[in-house]
């Protein structure tokens, strides 16, 4: 598979929307150690209400994107459904014209992603939020050739990069409260993060 159509991302929304499934008790569990401990339910409910909105009917990644990000706000009224609204709505400014995605095109609509959030949040990189796994899968996308490799790196580089903030103290959201107890916790969002990209390394990658 060299670039992803409209529909191959509805595809990959409904694995993304399985993953989270699957992980709802886990991602639970990483939150009620920083955080409201609602983390898994909502990513759960909204990716499920992506799969039963217009979004799935639409022909176009900007429509399918905005639409999809208006049901998981809708869904789940938490700070990272918000955040989720927020990336979507980024990325798919980013890609508007755009008809099909390779590793450089989707490298793009997460930098449109990450952007969006960072400038609405004024979060970045290191402050153990999602972006730690975001970013770095971001220039892995970017800097590849095609898009088999690059989602493998992408993939690599979530996974790393939520790790990473294991040793990371928080500075966003509930987490931030605890402060030097928060260093030696997973956090929830960067797992999200690399949850998203599970999904799109198991559809492009199998």
């Amino acid at each position: 598979m060299d670039k992803l159509k409209v529909n191959d991302m509805k595809e990959i929304f409904k694995l993304i929307s399985s993953r989270m499934d699957e992980n709802r008790d886990y991602l639970v569990e990483l939150d009620s150690k920083a955080g409201d401990g609602d983390l898994g339910i909502s990513m759960s409910a909204g990716f499920r209400a992506v799969l039963k909105s217009e979004a799935m009917t639409m022909e176009s990644f900007k429509r399918f994107f905005m639409n999809a990000g208006m049901a998981i706000n809708e869904a789940s009224p938490s700070s990272l459904g918000t955040i989720m609204f927020m990336g979507l709505l980024g990325g798919a400014k980013k890609i508007a014209d755009y008809e099909e995605l390779g590793s450089f095109e989707l490298g793009q609509f997460f930098e449109g992603w990450t952007e969006a959030i960072m400038t609405k949040t004024g979060s970045k990189a290191g402050e153990k939020t999602i972006l730690d796994a975001v970013l770095p899968a971001t220039e892995s996308l970017l800097s590849s050739s095609n898009l088999k490799d690059g989602i493998r790196l992408a993939y690599e580089a979530a996974k790393n990069g939520m790790l990473s903030t294991i040793e990371m103290k928080a500075v966003h959201g509930r987490a931030a409260y605890y402060q030097e107890k928060s260093i030696g916790l997973q956090d929830g969002g960067a797992t999200v993060g690399m949850l998203i990209f599970q999904a799109f390394n198991e559809y492009i990658n199998g």
